[in-house]
């Protein structure tokens, strides 16, 4: 999911999208292994961007299937002597992010859709996600779209990441995405993904 320097075609919508899961370095600003700040200024409105790149493989990596929590990202909690990342605390935002599976737009016809969606039990002063939407093709996952947003003093964000099919085509899709909540009781994030079983066809 790291954004290479390429060509760009932006487009800002209403909706907000979002997944994920990454580490923080200790000391100096906490920043994501893929160059997105814990800490970003969130943002009413979803920004969709199209990267006009080559074809790239996206590995799932550490990401956990449709649901996870937001733990606690916070250096001082892994242990001492025996050199492993102490199980993530709970902090008291008590956020879940997901995402759904791919599927046609209920709204835009020619378009599959998928959502990142974080859920608060409280008040969190800021989410943001970034997500990615891919398609299986025979030499592995295509990317084809991204999206990412963020909102300030909220319980929820969905982001959203569209991409146009070609009428009557078959593929399966996946998407995923890197959450992250920050506030002054705590930064945390995770990383998530779904993805079609079987091919899916596009209903144009």
């Amino acid at each position: 999911m790291t954004m290479r320097p390429a060509l760009r075609i932006t487009t800002s919508i209403a909706v907000a999208a979002l997944t994920a899961s990454v580490a923080f370095t200790a000391g100096g600003p906490a920043v994501a292994a893929d160059g997105i700040p814990a800490e970003a200024v969130g943002t009413d409105t979803t920004e969709v961007v199209e990267i006009t790149e080559p074809d790239q493989q996206l590995p799932t990596g550490d990401a956990v299937l449709g649901e996870a929590e937001l733990g606690a990202d916070d250096p001082a909690e892994a242990s001492g002597g025996a050199g492993f990342r102490a199980a993530a605390k709970r902090l008291p935002y008590l956020c879940k992010a997901s995402v759904d599976y791919p599927h046609n737009s209920h709204t835009t016809k020619g378009t599959i859709n998928v959502h990142f969606d974080t859920k608060c039990g409280q008040v969190a002063p800021n989410l943001n996600t970034e997500g990615s939407l891919s398609r299986s093709r025979w030499y592995g996952w295509e990317h084809l779209t991204t999206g990412k947003g963020g909102k300030k003093n909220t319980k929820s964000l969905r982001v959203v990441a569209p991409k146009g099919c070609k009428k009557d085509t078959w593929y399966r899709y996946k998407g995923q995405a890197r959450f992250y909540v920050s506030g002054p009781q705590g930064r945390g994030s995770a990383h998530v993904y779904n993805q079609n079983d079987k091919e899916i066809k596009c209903t144009g």
